[in-house]
């Protein structure tokens, strides 16, 4: 009897280092692909038609419409293609069925899905239009501090004194990449054209979208496996943009100008390669992620996502040659050491179990 305790306590052991072990192989597949994401997502708007913006006289109005199209896009190619065949190649088809027909688990799919998608990418999209993808990405990281202030409100979760100094340290992080100083001199003098406060208003956008979706997600996958919701949440996605965004588009832009703009979109082959390369690295990021917070835990999933950040600054400097900002290497810097102290737990099994 003592030596049979002792075998299923080792096959127990061992699936709990299997579990943290793919949970970390997921998380950083996720930090990989999502700071690799950054560099088609700044690409496209160097492909024409959206690099004259569609040609518009007003360039807010440009600035809108594409970054519209290449949410759009997103939800099209992953949610109703790359997550459908997902779904059934991993046979969750059934339970892709179950989730839509469960009420208690659709809202927090559809709620979340509407933080992620309309709300976050496309902000984190008007943000790399106006500003650039390096600022874009940087500034997604206090999405940290808004998941764990809504945390602290729907869920009642206590701030330990280690939470308290690592919120305080990512803020400090979110002020050097910030910049206020460039900030005024970028509004009073924009070096694109337009409104550059809808690029800043699009950072604010991500940051909120990114760290709500996390809670709400996690309530879905609490009842539901990650094969099977995440279609959900891009059909959702992908249905809101149809029936919501779009007549409001039509309404802002004008139907014959719309119109116009989507047949030069999907006239463009080197826009629509771009399109899709984005949509697959940021859409299996999602997969990934999903993948990692049931195994790792949420806490620790974040902490090993937010790597995405050195990831994107490489990978832009290397593709597109951009600059690297030394105030948005500090800054990530301190925001990444920031969710370090705020979220690492000494056992990763028992804050997975928490967290999920």
């Amino acid at each position: 009897m003592t030596e049979l305790t002792a075998e299923k306590r080792a096959i127990i052991e061992s699936q709990k280092k299997a579990r943290v072990k793919w949970g970390f192989i997921w998380a950083l597949l996720t930090a990989v692909m999502w700071g690799i994401g950054y560099v088609p997502l700044q690409a496209i708007w160097g492909v024409e038609p959206l690099s004259v913006l569609y040609n518009f006289e007003d360039p807010d109005a440009g600035y809108l419409v594409g970054s519209y199209l290449d949410a759009f896009v997103q939800a099209l190619m992953f949610g109703l293609l790359l997550t459908c065949i997902w779904a059934t190649t991993t046979g969750k088809i059934r339970e892709y069925k179950r989730v839509v027909t469960n009420r208690k688990i659709l809202k927090w799919l559809f709620f979340g899905a509407l933080c992620g998608g309309p709300t976050a990418i496309f902000g984190s999209a008007l943000a790399t239009g106006y500003i650039g993808a390096t600022f874009a990405a940087s500034m997604a990281l206090l999405s940290c501090v808004v998941g764990a202030l809504v945390a602290r409100v729907f869920n009642h979760e206590k701030f330990s004194m280690k939470a308290i100094i690592g919120i305080i340290v990512i803020l400090v992080g979110g002020i050097v990449i910030l910049n206020p100083s460039e900030m005024i001199e970028n509004i009073t003098h924009p070096a694109s054209e337009g409104n550059v406060m809808l690029g800043y208003l699009g950072a604010i956008m991500s940051i909120i979208g990114w760290g709500v979706e996390g809670n709400l997600s996690i309530r879905a996958l609490n009842v539901t496996d990650a094969d099977a919701s995440l279609p959900v949440r891009f059909s959702i996605e992908f249905v809101f943009w149809c029936i919501v965004m779009l007549p409001l588009l039509l309404v802002i832009v004008g139907p014959d100008k719309f119109i116009d703009c989507m047949a030069q979109t999907f006239g463009s082959a080197a826009l629509l390669f771009w399109m899709a390369i984005c949509a697959l690295s940021l859409g299996f990021c999602y997969a990934a992620q999903y993948k990692a917070f049931p195994l790792i835990g949420v806490g620790r999933t974040l902490c090993l996502c937010n790597m995405y950040v050195p990831v994107s600054m490489i990978a832009l400097f290397v593709f597109l040659g951009q600059e690297l900002n030394i105030l948005l290497i500090i800054g990530s810097i301190i925001a990444i050491s920031g969710t370090f102290i705020m979220y690492w737990e000494k056992n990763p099994d028992a804050e997975a179990q928490g967290g999920a």
